[in-house]
């Protein structure tokens, strides 16, 4: 039988071969990444700028002034704070599309990111439970861990030592511009402060230097974190250069100009714990702290009205265990009256705020009051007369305090997400710092509590210094939240998790399964 003639193929034949799509699309792939990999490092670069001149700009640009009473009165703009969130947005969006489109979801599976779940698990539930509704919520979530957006941005990132040392260069000369402002501000005094646009002079009339910030604290707090940056690098140099402790005094005479003694006390808390992870250094890091320690009592003495306030502080401290908040007995007058008319003497007002917490969290110690319920800026912006919840048993006194925010983010989590909550939460920051403790040369060759296995050590100067320099940031990080509400702040908390994210990055291919973990020997001497 003939075998049948094949039909000739023609060019618009449907059964010829066609190019694959999925060919051209992984062609395509690549490009898209490469567009993802700028669009997030020049995000996170403009985030960092932003989140330093926020407060400044909005100043410049608002129109506050001081009234007849001498209280400040008007508005600022609202779009730089948009520009901000914005941005967050925007980091969360483009760090999912490059962990999609690079199929690396199994990175976010360690047991930092069980824990940062179980946390938002436990914050819902405690605002379902305080009566929080869906939108209040998110707000708050969103405001309580926005440094998260940054650590995961950096890990979807995952960049060199060469991309990012660029923007941390800038950070660090925008920095050094607010330690020079600050110096004028220290040494012209008010109209220095004027002639930048500030409105509110409270702190510059107690010699509080605040640089381009709109609070002291807030210059010693980004001044503090660097610094332990400076020393992180410099313990780990045979030979310190001029340049490193030219940028260590600039940093240490920032926070003594701020006067931001939670910063001071940190930033030592830091440097002790960076020395004890290094296991050699210690000339150095004594010096340091030495350096830190004379220029802000040095100007402390300086100043007489700074000596003045510290022991109006202190004596505040002792007025406030005597008298407790709630125990006043003033006949009918608010606590503020009695301190007008002599009755109680002038108390600190963050260990009324303690006292007064502690009373709340007998009644719902478990899961709180809900977020977005106590104190934070979540909760004044919903409800500004917040402190009159009747839930509270008492209601909850500010003290005449002149601020949006409880003064302590501890104080302000643990009422909100009662103890549950402060436990998840401190639980993550542990499991965020365990594998940068795991190769440092106290710990390398060890098992961390918290890590899966044992890590080697870091391999290089920088990796080294950046391992240090997390725990350090965590340490200095637990300090402040006790004295005031930095990490609810953009400006501390997008920092700080850009440290803690440059330190997970660096350190990801020390001690991989299946390499030879061997402890370093610690240095002679």
């Amino acid at each position: 039988m003939p075998t049948p003639l094949a039909r000739p193929r023609r060019d618009d034949d449907a059964s010829a071969p066609r190019p694959s799509r999925s060919r051209g699309l992984a062609r395509l792939l690549p490009r898209i990444d490469r567009a993802l990999t700028i669009a997030l490092l020049a995000a996170l670069t403009v985030l960092l700028v932003e989140v330093l001149f926020e407060a400044w700009v909005q100043e410049l640009l608002g129109n506050r002034s001081v009234n007849a009473a001498g209280k400040v009165v008007g508005e600022l703009p609202g779009w730089p704070k948009d520009l901000k969130n914005g941005l967050l947005i925007g980091l969360v969006a483009v760090s999912a599309a490059k962990l999609s489109i690079e199929r690396r979801w199994r990175e976010l599976t360690t047991r930092a990111d069980a824990a940062l779940g179980v946390l938002i698990i436990v914050m819902v539930v405690a605002g379902l439970l305080g009566t929080s509704g869906p939108v209040l919520i998110g707000e708050a979530v969103f405001v309580y861990l926005r440094g998260a957006v940054v650590f995961y941005a950096i890990r979807a990132l995952r960049p060199t030592w060469r991309q990012i040392r660029a923007p941390l260069v800038l950070v660090a000369g925008l920095l050094g511009l607010n330690v020079a402002v600050a110096v004028v501000q220290a040494i012209v005094g008010l109209p220095a402060f004027r002639a930048f646009g500030w409105v509110d002079l409270q702190q510059a009339m107690d010699h509080r230097a605040q640089g381009l910030f709109d609070h002291p604290n807030h210059l010693g707090h980004v001044l503090g974190l660097a610094l332990l940056g400076i020393v992180a690098w410099m313990t780990g140099l045979r030979k310190v250069s001029r340049a490193w402790w030219l940028a260590l005094g600039g940093a240490a005479l920032g926070v003594a100009l701020s006067q931001s003694r939670e910063s001071m006390v940190a930033a030592l808390c830091g440097i002790a714990l960076i020395w004890l992870l290094r296991r050699s250094g210690g000339r150095t890091a004594l010096a340091a702290s030495t350096v830190v320690i004379v220029l802000f009592a040095g100007y402390l003495v300086a100043r007489p009205g700074n000596l003045s306030e510290l022991g109006r502080r202190l004596m505040g401290v002792v007025s406030a265990v005597e008298t407790p908040s709630g125990t006043e007995n003033c006949d009918g007058l608010t606590s503020v009256e009695c301190v007008d008319r002599g009755r109680v003497k002038q108390r600190e007002v963050r260990v009324l705020f303690y006292q007064q917490g502690a009373r709340l969290l007998v009644h719902r110690p478990v899961l709180g009051y809900g977020v977005g319920q106590f104190g934070g800026i979540v909760a004044e912006e919903h409800d500004p007369n917040w402190q009159l919840d009747p839930r509270f048993p008492g209601g909850f006194d500010l003290h005449d305090f002149d601020g949006t925010t409880v003064d302590s983010f501890w104080l302000h989590l643990t009422v909100e997400t009662g103890v549950i909550g402060l436990l998840a939460y401190l639980a993550w920051l542990w499991l965020v710092t365990v594998p940068l403790l795991g190769v440092t040369r106290r710990f390398a060759g060890r098992r961390v509590w918290g890590a899966a296995r044992a890590r080697a050590p870091a391999g290089d100067q920088t990796t080294e210094a950046v391992a240090l320099w997390g725990p350090a940031a965590v340490l200095f990080t637990v300090v402040i939240g006790f004295f005031s509400s930095a990490l609810e702040d953009a400006l501390y908390p997008t920092l700080a998790f850009t440290v803690l994210g440059i330190g997970w990055v660096l350190t990801r291919a020390v001690g991989q399964p299946g390499e030879p973990v061997k402890p370093e020997p610690a240095p002679v001497g």
